[in-house]
């Protein structure tokens, strides 16, 4: 025969174990749908950025988008090489600028150093050296020009290449001077 417990309906465990299952069942089905709603939202997403990446490739290849972008690819090459340009002419202008052996101020003291009998032809600047061709009434105002212009703190050597009887004109020289400027650092 099978003993009745009367007390069994006081005790709860029974229900302490349903309560239990019902919490994990409940646990786990929260969980299911919050990877099931992300799944959906996720899917619907990458649906939504695939038709739109579709609609954008159709518009890139249309011909007027593709001519436009051929003109926009041109003009970013051009500028470019004149950005290459500019930056290449900016270090030129800048050694230049850095090299200023020939100035206004050396002009003017090469000029206060000529004498009156002394007018110049030519004179050339290559590098750091400044040939100047020249006419005088005597020899002696040449040498006169080449003590003055070897005077200057600029010029590093002073020679005079030749003097010439000009046959053109009597008592006239013409002379070749030769000045070499000091380096600047």
């Amino acid at each position: 025969m099978k003993d009745l417990n009367f007390f069994a309906p006081y005790q709860g465990k029974k229900k302490e174990k349903t309560n239990t299952n019902m919490y994990i069942y409940g646990a786990a089905g929260l969980v299911g749908f919050a990877i099931l709603s992300t799944l959906i939202f996720n899917s619907a997403k990458l649906f939504l950025l695939n038709r739109s990446i579709k609609d954008y490739t159709l518009k890139l290849e249309d011909k007027e988008i593709q001519t436009e972008l051929r003109e926009a690819e041109l003009l970013n090459n051009q500028i470019q090489v004149l950005n290459q340009y500019d930056t290449e002419l900016s270090h030129v202008a800048k050694s230049v600028k850095e090299r200023d052996n020939v100035s206004d101020t050396l002009l003017n003291e090469i000029s206060s150093t000529v004498p009156s009998e002394v007018s110049f032809k030519n004179m050339d600047v290559i590098n750091n050296t400044i040939n100047i061709q020249g006419v005088a009434t005597n020899r002696t105002s040449v040498a006169e020009l080449k003590h003055n212009l070897s005077g200057l703190t600029k010029m590093q050597d002073v020679y005079v290449n030749s003097i010439k009887d000009s046959g053109a004109v009597e008592g006239e020289y013409s002379f070749d001077i030769k000045c070499v400027l000091k380096d600047v650092d």
